[in-house]
This record gives structure tokens, sequence and C-alpha cells, in this order.
């Protein structure tokens, strides 16, 4: 598997970095994770943790240079601006970063202004994911969110006069109530945006509260006849991009990025080792640069834990997995095969219709 960005530092090992942020004003309905909602005070206190254990990451990322960071939650974006450019600046001092990374920030539309753009902006976000859920009244209704579909609008206008035009627009398919005509109005009100890239995602079976299996398979292949019918292919599963738009954080990690997690219950999995940041609050925020105090579940994955998990997240991409580089996970192809999930075509192994929709609904991906 080829490295993300050629030419450029060719024996170091690519990495990508997950910030957690896991603040947001309501805890969003069909989601699952830990979401807060704590005051100004708590969320300075957490990102001010976040930034020492950015600091602390000389020796997980020696040898290594980072290629894409995104700062996820949560909702990121409820929390002050200028520390988010802070911290997206002490990314990129602190951190061997590969030339051209990817500094991405998930955001929801109603923090997006003239204030927050401005904080965001010192810190250079190369890529905005603006998480919107629907669009159809009645569809955003049941997510209820804390914005409207005016916000949603001003939103990708304020981004535009920023130039901040990298936009990836996240939708919600599978709602309570939801139809074929309101999700394709979604669709179609999304595509008006004009966004580099669009990605779709299932409510999740865990709710129990979101339609039947079948009916959100319908559609995902809607969501995925209609999108690229407007010239938005899928590169990967549920993400329809223009060749521009595409996740350079997904890439980097299906073609055998070690990824490292900070922030409050974030996951890593660096030269085999594999561990998770603590879940407690007071904890993290205390000795966040401290391993010995905030990891948890620390586990070496042995060759064949680790075959897996690098054809799993290989599949997602609509190019698939050369079959000479899926060798150690063989056992597990073989079952998927069986069930219809995969199919080897050539020398590669990709996933089937029915595969690309259950690597959504099952989270495949560790």
């Amino acid at each position: 598997m080829a490295s993300l960005i050629e030419g450029e530092g060719a024996s170091l090992k690519d990495a990508t970095l997950f910030v957690n942020v896991p603040f947001c004003i309501e805890t969003p309905r069909y989601a699952h994770g830990r979401y807060l909602r704590g005051d100004g005070a708590a969320k300075r206190e957490y990102l001010e943790a976040v930034m020492r254990e950015v600091a602390s990451l000389g020796d997980v990322l020696e040898g290594k240079r980072v290629v894409a960071v995104r700062i996820g939650g949560g909702s990121p974006s409820v929390v002050s601006p200028d520390q988010l450019g802070a911290l997206m600046r002490l990314i990129r001092s602190e951190l061997p970063m590969a030339h051209g990374a990817e500094m991405a920030l998930e955001a929801i539309p109603n923090t997006v202004g003239v204030p927050s753009l401005t904080g965001w902006g010192q810190g250079k976000p190369s890529r905005i994911e603006l998480r919107v859920g629907a669009i159809h009244l009645r569809d955003l209704n049941e997510l209820h969110p804390p914005y409207r579909v005016q916000d949603i609008q001003n939103a990708v206008l304020f981004l535009g006069k920023f130039g901040m035009n990298n936009v990836s627009v996240s939708l919600v398919y599978g709602l309570p109530g939801q139809t074929e005509a309101s999700w394709r109005q979604t669709l179609r009100k999304a595509l008006d945006l004009e966004p580099y890239e669009v990605v779709v995602s299932p409510v999740s079976p865990a709710d129990g509260k979101g339609l039947a299996q079948r009916r959100q398979r319908a559609l995902y292949e809607t969501a995925a006849a209609l999108l690229e019918e407007h010239g938005l292919a899928e590169y990967a599963v549920g993400r329809f991009a223009r060749a521009v738009g595409e996740s350079a954080y997904v890439k980097a990690l299906a073609f055998g990025a070690d990824a490292a997690g900070v922030g409050l219950g974030a996951v890593s999995c660096v030269d085999g080792m594999a561990w998770r940041n603590t879940d407690d609050f007071e904890a993290y925020c205390a000795g966040s640069d401290d391993p010995e105090r905030v990891v948890r579940d620390a586990v070496r994955l042995d060759d064949e834990a680790r075959a897996v998990l690098a054809v799993r997240r290989a599949l997602c991409l609509a190019e698939g997995v050369e079959a000479g580089c899926a060798s150690g996970a063989v056992g597990e192809l073989s079952t998927w095969e069986a069930d219809g999930l995969v199919v080897c075509e050539g020398d590669r192994w990709r996933l089937t219709s029915e595969g690309r929709f259950a690597w959504q609904w099952e989270g495949w991906a560790l």
C-alpha cells in the first residue's frame, strides 16, 4: 500500500492523529459515545489537558510523519474558537507534520460565524466537516439539533467568505418516519450547498428506534445513486466526494497509517500496540501527559490481529485491497466471502453492495 503523500520522507511511517473533544450543546439523538455539556471553565480545563497530551507525543510519533489530523467529538466547535486555533497551532509546531498534511475540524452549523472562523483560522484548518444530519424539516426536527435549516445555509456562506471551501457535509439516514422522498430532499439540498464531500451514515441498530435494516439499506442505495449521478463518487463506504474532497484522514488509515488518539476515551494503534485513554474526566485532566495515569487496556496485537485490522480498514475504499496484502487475513476474508460481503475480482478483494452497507450497519472498522 502506497504512502499517502509521495516523494517526501519515504523512510518515515505515516500516522494520523484524532483529537476527541466530547463537548456538545445537547446530547445528539441516535448517537453513541460519551458527550459532555460542561461550562466554559470545564472546556478550558479539558483543552489545556489535550494540549499537554499533544505536547507529550514525541516518543509515540518518533520516526513518523503525521499526514492527517481530525478534531472531532462531540462538537468541537462549541469550545473556545481561540483555544481551538491554539490547539491546531500547537499540533503544527510540536508534531512531525508532513508537508500539506490535512487538518480537519468537525463543526455544527450554529457555531459557524465571524468570531469562530477568526479563531479557528489561527490554526489554519484545511477541511471543515459540517455535521448536518438532515435538511428536510421533519427529519431535522426528529434529530432535534440546536440549529435550523437557515443555520446550515449560513454556515456554508460564512465558510466560503473565509476561504474555507473544502467542506464535508454529514447526513443521517434511517430516522424514524423518514421516507425516500424526505431523504431525497435532504440529499438534494445538501448538493445545493456545493460541498466537496457528502457523508451518509445509518441510525445505529443499537438505538432500536430507526427504520428496519432493509429500509435503511434502500436509503443507502438511493443516496449512492443520486450522489454519483451528480458527480460525487463513493471513494470509501458512505463517503461521496469530488477528487479534491476525499478525506486524507480516512485514506491514510485505509493505506495502513498508524493511528494516534488524544483526549478522553481516544483510541490509538501505533507500532502494533493498541490502547485507549481513560473515560474519567477528572483523571484525564489531572494526568493527560502521563501515560501511566491515563492509558487503559494496552495490548500488543499479534500478527493475525494486525492483518485483520489492516484489511478491515483497507476494504472501506472502493479500490479494495490487493490479495497479496491480505494473505494474513485469508480466514476472515473467506468467512466474509461466504456471507456475500466481499468478492475477489482479479487480484483485489472488494466489498459487495451488501458488504458496503454491512460495513456501516455493523461498524466493521476498528
